[in-house]
Order: structure tokens, then sequence, then C-alpha cells
């Protein structure tokens, strides 16, 4: 039995580092996510905006982007558009090829954000 939340949740890597994104698609860095169990959990962080940015999740085969595509836009997609705000995608685990990124488009910047990659199951 988990004791606390700390026991649920480990980091798997961060695919949106802590910046000040600017307008069009950044992407983020491909986190593995092969030992994931359930749902995969990604917190997003928001500071300074000007305008609004969406989150969005993509997949691929290996580390280095083959095969990129977007996941569903019903699971994996927020739009932010006030700072200093938090959200999170929770995505299936299942539903994945294997590593996934965060790409945020930024429709007016720039726009402070950060996103994690977590899950149950271990960091590869």
């Amino acid at each position: 039995m988990l004791s606390y939340i700390g026991d649920a949740l480990s980091v798997s890597g961060a695919s949106l580092s802590p910046a000040s994104y600017a307008a069009g698609a950044n992407n983020g860095a491909w986190v593995d996510v092969r030992t994931i169990e359930g749902q995969i959990v990604i917190p997003i962080t928001i500071g300074a905006v000007t305008g609004s940015v969406i989150l969005s999740v993509q997949d691929a085969t290996d580390g280095s982007g083959t095969g990129a595509a977007a996941l569903s836009p019903a699971v994996a997609t927020a739009s932010i558009n006030t700072a200093n705000s938090t959200a999170r995608l929770v995505v299936p685990a299942g539903s994945v090829r294997g590593w996934v990124r965060v790409v945020a488009t930024v429709t007016t910047g720039p726009v402070f954000a950060a996103a994690q990659v977590m899950g149950h199951g271990g960091i590869v």
C-alpha cells in the first residue's frame, strides 16, 4: 500500500525545461515512458504569459522522434492564457509508442513554461 504520494509517482524526465518560449512551436525533449504503468501525468507550470499557449503531447517509437505524431487532442491538449497557473495532461500509458514529448505552441509570446513527464513504474 502507498504510504504517501511520493510512492505513487516517479519523475521520468523534463520534456519542457523551464524557459521563456517564443511564438510558434517549441518542441520539448523526448522522454522514455516504456516502464510507466497506468497513466502518464504531465504537470505544466506557466509563469508570465502574453496571449496564450497550447500544449500538446506527441509520441514516437524511439528517443530520436521516429514516426512522431500528435496524440488525440481530447486527452493530450491544454490551452492556457492565464499567467502563474498550472494544468496537467493525463494520457493512458498504453496509448503511446514508447517516447513522448510536450510541444508548446505559443500564439503570442513570450511564454514562460515548464512540463515534466511522470508516472508509476520507475525511471528508465
